[in-house]
């Protein structure tokens, strides 16, 4: 059955990937409020502004030294506006299965381990699975969800019972892209039978995208321009 675009949804899919996946010279300009139980920190980031004045602590308020340590490893990326681009969602894409083609059309599939991923992240990605929804009168990207199918042994001992991160997404009509808006993390977990939990919520506003200026723009880090390669084995 084709979703109202008169598109399949392999077809579907490989349009929503295509939009999460912008050209190397996409900036972006963005406000940021990331949040925890009782702690919060606003951002300010913007890539034409001179390097010390690109990204800002605008506002604070109570005390999680790893919130602070969350907003100071953003920092050191550089580019934070890359977290804006879900560009790596292609390569981390497995089995992929509609589940549903309602007014959205919705996908599960299992996260894939990637060649970069660190030890941390293999022990968690390899027990990822995810689903997503695109909506079907535009077919946009609209949310991502991930959990971990079964508890967890980290290396370090801690057992990780719950993992769970959801990413709401825009789109821009003006730059054709897709990009990350909301982002929220939900963990529990523990070690030597004492529980810990840990939430933090990330949410983007007053986006405003343009592109490189210059030479002096760094751009290394920022994904090759698309082209095609394999996509999920759909069913």
């Amino acid at each position: 059955m084709a979703v109202s675009l008169g598109m399949t949804p392999a077809q579907a899919l490989d349009t929503a990937l295509r939009a999460v996946e912008p050209h190397p010279a996409l900036r972006a300009a963005f406000r940021a409020t990331l949040t925890t139980g009782g702690a919060g920190r606003e951002i300010q980031f913007d890539p034409y502004a001179p390097p010390d004045q690109q990204f800002r602590i605008t506002n604070s308020w109570g005390e999680d030294p790893e919130l602070d340590q969350v907003v100071a490893d953003w920092k050191a990326e550089g580019q934070a506006d890359v977290r804006l681009f879900a560009d790596d969602l292609r390569a981390s894409l497995g089995e992929a299965t509609v589940v549903d083609q309602g007014p959205s059309l919705s996908i599960a599939f299992r996260h894939q381990i990637r060649p970069n991923d660190g030890p941390v992240d293999v022990a968690i990605n390899s027990q990822m699975i995810g689903d997503m929804t695109l909506d079907a009168q535009t077919g946009h990207l609209q949310e991502i969800n991930y959990c971990i199918e079964r508890p967890i042994k980290l290396q370090n001992g801690t057992v990780l019972t719950n993992y769970q991160q959801t990413y709401t997404f825009g789109y821009s009509d003006r730059w054709g892209v897709s990009f990350v808006q909301t982002y929220e993390l939900d963990a529990r977990g523990g070690r030597w039978g004492v529980a810990q939990t840990r939430s933090i919520k990330v949410a983007l506003t007053d986006v405003a995208f343009g592109l490189a200026g210059d030479a002096n723009q760094q751009l290394e880090s920022k994904p090759a321009p698309y082209s095609p390669g394999l996509t999920a084995n759909l069913r």
